[in-house]
């Protein structure tokens, strides 16, 4: 039991003393794909481009993710996120989305097994979104006085 104890003791000295692996090298590092992240703020048209279930056109004032990745054969890609939209399509009434989902459908939540509706109130509702816009704000003037 005691030769059993000592190279248990032994084996954990070792276990520490030793060196940690190493990364492999992955060669030239231009050929490996980066990606940066960024924002988008300003106003944004989407136009359909296929037939008529493809939606309407829609214009709309944006603050948005946006991810620029350099591909493995050195070609740039630009992909936009779903944001903080203010727009309106048609003649339908503006709308404000959070995620391409429209706040109104966040407030009203989904039906419950008796068929009332479990969102919250108008009221918290627009606490909600309040809550989210000033927090947004917050971040943007951060962003900003940071880089400054």
């Amino acid at each position: 039991m005691k030769t059993l104890a000592i190279a248990a003791l032994v084996a954990a000295q070792l276990a520490v003393a030793a060196q940690p692996a190493m990364a492999a090298d992955l060669g030239d590092p231009q050929a490996v794909s980066s990606q940066r992240q960024g924002a988008f703020a300003g106003a944004r048209i989407r136009v359909p481009l296929s037939g008529e279930k493809a939606g309407k056109a829609r214009a709309a004032l944006t603050m948005a993710p946006v991810l620029y990745g350099r591909q493995s054969d050195g070609s740039m890609r630009t992909r936009f996120g779903e944001g903080v939209e203010f727009g309106f399509a048609g003649t339908e009434k503006a709308e404000l989305s959070l995620g391409g989902r429209a706040v109104s459908q966040i407030a009203r939540g989904r039906t419950g097994p008796d068929g009332r509706r479990l969102g919250t109130s108008t009221g918290k509702g627009l606490l909600i979104v309040g809550g989210i816009l000033v927090l947004t704000a917050g971040a943007v003037t951060l962003l900003l006085v940071s880089q400054e």
